[in-house]
């Protein structure tokens, strides 16, 4: 396993989010249903196939789904909020433009391309805006607990558990608390569900809580080449 070593601390848990051992729960907290993602994912895919063979349909939907994304931003402040409104299905494109009939499917869409499968692409826009927005709160809030400690580097950002990668996915974030140079450590299967070690350049940008992925660092097959090239990108980028 990629060890944290030296002086890198996990950030601990406070008023502005979790820490990484909370990881698990916080992320279990603030996502959609299994359920629900799926059905967002099929209409984005049935949404796609119109660009060769209806584009006008195809910008047209477009459009809309940025009225209604748009509309979603003003109203959906968090996970919870944005699933009270995906459950009106397309009831929520005739609010948001308030030009459209009850009819949704024979309407200004034009036929094929239904109300509920725009707002389930706007909202699956939405969604992952809002995960990004979450990530991004934690960070930031990792990071100043970390400066107010005085630590040297700390872990800001830790999805998955290590010990059932590669199975399921990992990724740590680690920062130099003085510059907010980081490095991202992620693990993934390949196509032979072996562990794929990845290591990267990162930035992050304190008040923000933004991180900027930078140039690959390497891949490595073993952890021990991992925790070697991770121990040198700390020298290096401290």
């Amino acid at each position: 396993m990629a060890g944290r070593g030296g002086d890198v601390q996990a950030a601990a848990p406070g008023p502005g989010g979790p820490g990484p051992g909370e990881a698990a729960a916080g992320v279990a907290a603030g996502t959609a249903p299994a359920e629900t993602l799926r059905s967002w994912d099929a209409a984005e895919a049935r949404l796609f196939p119109l660009i060769m063979t209806r584009p006008e349909e195809y910008e047209r939907s477009l459009a809309l789904i940025q009225v209604l994304l748009g509309w979603l931003r003003s109203r959906c402040q968090d996970v919870p909020a944005l699933l009270a409104e995906s459950a009106r299905g397309g009831a929520i494109v005739t609010d948001a433009t308030g030009e459209l009939s009850g009819d949704l499917g024979q309407g200004g869409l034009g036929a094929g391309v239904r109300g509920d499968l725009i707002a389930a692409a706007a909202c699956a826009m939405r969604y992952r805006e809002l995960l990004a927005e979450n990530a991004a709160r934690g960070r930031r809030g990792a990071f100043a607990r970390a400066s107010a400690r005085g630590a040297s580097w700390a872990v800001i950002e830790e999805v998955g558990d290590e010990a059932r990668a590669p199975y399921l996915p990992y990724r740590r974030v680690e920062a130099h608390v003085p510059s907010g140079r980081a490095v991202i450590i992620s693990i993934e299967p390949d196509e032979t569900l072996n562990a794929v070690r990845r290591l990267d350049e990162g930035a992050l940008d304190p008040p923000s809580g933004r991180l900027v992925i930078g140039a690959e660092i390497g891949s490595y097959i073993s952890a021990s080449e991992l925790d070697d090239a991770l121990a040198r990108a700390r020298l290096r980028m401290s």
